[in-house]
């Protein structure tokens, strides 16, 4: 799944607006704001960094790993991932 695709289900599972998050981001001690969450979920934005994806996964409880396995499948290059890949 694309990596904006399961942050904008998993923000709509959890039934909360981008400013919720903001604040209970902040509380976390990320600093964003919702504009950038809307372009992540939105896909207009590559994927945020393993620090705030941690916590996006805590805020919206679920599995960070998952999180950021679809955030590094976007991030790596087709050809590093198959070597990746094709190593196992």
């Amino acid at each position: 799944m694309k990596y904006s695709t399961l942050l904008k289900n998993s923000i709509n599972k959890e039934c909360l607006t981008l400013g919720e998050i903001e604040e209970k981001l902040k509380d976390s001690g990320q600093k964003t704001n919702k504009a950038y969450i809307s372009k992540l979920q939105n896909g207009k934005l590559p994927p945020a960094g393993d620090k705030l994806n941690d916590a996006l996964a805590a805020v919206l409880n679920i599995d960070p790993v998952e999180l950021k396995a679809a955030a590094y499948r976007e991030k790596i290059s087709s050809d590093v991932l198959e070597r990746i890949i094709g190593a196992n």
